[in-house]
């Protein structure tokens, strides 16, 4: 039922029975007013459905309980979607099947299962019950364990597969490395961030994994794909009953993804943009949502625009980096790069030193307008975002 559509909005009868659906409910009848078809109707996006649900979305209203999903945002405003509990149920019952059906997960799976679980951002739950819905096993060590617990519980239990973002693997590795320690785990999955080569290979010295997967989706559609990403790195399978359109593609056929999830009657999701950019493309006869990365990669300095790309020579031999902006009490600019990288103590000063001078040309420093720093931290020095429990590559604190 996932649509190939690469240049226009799909002419889709699912789609609009669907749109149908979604424009005679209560919360969406002002936004569809004057549309009739799928095909001309707009694309919904965060900006829009805040306002809805904040003047729509009545909860103690509803006849029923729902299942209430925090979308990013800051504390004061974030985007909480309700969805019907059942029809969350079914979707995630799909993307078990299709995960059993992949041997993806299956019963003799264990999983050390360390994603977070805060404030409403709940992957660990929801990884939790997709295993027990493939009759696998999970270690759900998340919420506030600590590394020892987790090299514990996987010396203990011995699970064949590690869960988590790549920055929560990644401050996990670092403790193993720092007490020289190493796990086998057979297969690692990550989601919620893109996991980049570099960290990739720290964490196959840490963990030993010879298989990586990962799976997609957003908090307003729930997760709906699933990736063998050491077969096909960002090559993502869509699960049936999930419409994904590529709207307003470049040259390369890379667009807005929007999705329609038909699980969802009760709180309709339709043509929804999740904020990422990919395309479909067709491997032996085979569709797969390919992903690029959406992270924010540019900002403004003294009236210069630059990009995350241009600072990534300073980090040759780094595990991560993260690039944090803040100003002082003049309104000076504060640039900070923290690189993750094991430097010997009698070269620190040398590398921080070359380093900082290097990130001064590449800004054309000023010292009336600007602080230019370079530290060296681990990876649980950097900023996590509360909300998401991301760490972001750019840190816009100004």
């Amino acid at each position: 039922m996932h649509s190939a559509c690469i240049a226009t909005k799909t002419q889709n009868p699912v789609l609009q029975d669907y749109f149908l659906l979604a424009k005679n409910n209560p919360l969406y009848s002002e936004f569809y007013k004057g549309y009739d078809s799928a095909a001309d109707a707009p694309m919904l996006s965060k900006k829009e459905l805040m306002p809805i649900l904040k003047t729509k979305f009545k909860l103690h209203e509803e006849k029923t309980g729902v299942y209430l999903v925090r979308s990013g945002g800051s504390t004061q405003s974030p985007l909480v979607f309700p969805v019907d509990i059942q029809e969350n149920q079914n979707q995630r019952f799909a993307m078990a099947a299709d995960l059993s059906a992949n041997n993806f997960f299956t019963p003799k799976t264990v999983a050390l299962n360390i994603f977070g679980y805060s404030d409403m951002y709940r992957t660990a739950a929801i990884m939790d019950d997709i295993l027990e819905k493939c009759q696998a096993t999970t270690l759900a060590l998340s919420a506030h364990a600590g590394y020892q617990d987790m090299e514990q519980a996987a010396r203990y239990f011995q699970p064949d597969f590690i869960l988590g973002t790549p920055s929560k693997l990644l401050c996990f590795a670092q403790f193993l490395e720092e007490n020289n320690k190493k796990l086998q785990i057979q297969n690692l999955f990550y989601a919620g961030e893109f996991l980049r080569p570099n960290i990739e290979q720290f964490l196959q010295k840490s963990f030993g994994f010879k298989q990586i997967y990962s799976m997609y989706g957003s908090a307003e559609t729930g997760i709906w794909a699933w990736s063998n990403f050491s077969e096909k790195p960002s090559l993502f399978s869509v699960i049936n009953g999930i419409i994904v359109e590529i709207l307003n593609p470049d040259t390369n056929g890379y667009g807005t993804i929007a999705v329609t999830n038909t699980f969802r009657k009760r709180f309709p999701v339709f043509r929804y943009a999740i904020g990422d950019l990919g395309r479909w493309v067709n491997i032996q006869g085979k569709s797969f949502l390919e992903l690029k990365s959406r992270e924010t990669k540019s900002f403004i300095i003294g009236e210069q625009h630059y990009d995350v790309d241009e600072f990534i020579s300073l980090t040759n031999g780094s595990t991560t980096f993260q690039i944090q902006l803040s100003t002082d009490e003049n309104f000076k600019e504060i640039v900070r790069m923290l690189i993750v990288q094991n430097v010997s103590k009698n070269q620190r000063l040398d590398f921080l030193q070359e380093k900082c001078a290097a990130l001064k040309r590449l800004l054309n420093y000023n010292e009336r307008f600007m602080e230019v720093e370079v530290l060296l931290v681990t990876a649980a020095d950097l900023y996590i975002d509360p909300n998401t429990t991301k760490t972001p590559v750019l840190w816009d604190r100004r």
